[in-house]
């Protein structure tokens, strides 16, 4: 089974190398030689919105007035996206194809 899984990785592997100028060898990654965008991911699009009064939140109710009962509303009017975020450290890209980690697997 772990011979199939390695088989189908290098298969995947192999048609990506051209970003790190070597042909064929897949099992040393040499980041240096990497010819594409940068890998890391430094901003991400919030999913905060600002409302009226300057409050930051996912999202926000109102209480309305139904008859003799009150309800929460959900508010979708007048809300203001947040906008890019900066990261508190670099994440790296999710379409970047690196192996992170090279697991062993053991079959019993």
């Amino acid at each position: 089974m772990g011979q199939t899984t390695s088989s189908i990785a290098s298969k995947i592997a192999q048609p990506v190398s051209w970003m790190w100028g070597r042909k064929g060898d897949t099992k040393k990654v040499d980041i240096s030689n990497y010819r594409g965008p940068s890998p890391f991911v430094l901003t991400r699009q919030s999913s905060m919105f600002f409302d009226e009064d300057g409050d930051l939140a996912h999202e926000f109710y109102e209480e309305v007035r139904v008859g003799k009962k009150y309800i929460m509303r959900r508010k979708r009017h007048n809300l203001i996206p947040q906008g890019e975020v900066e990261l508190s450290h670099p994440r790296i890209h999710v379409d970047i194809p690196v192996v992170m980690c090279e697991a062993l697997m053991t079959v019993r």
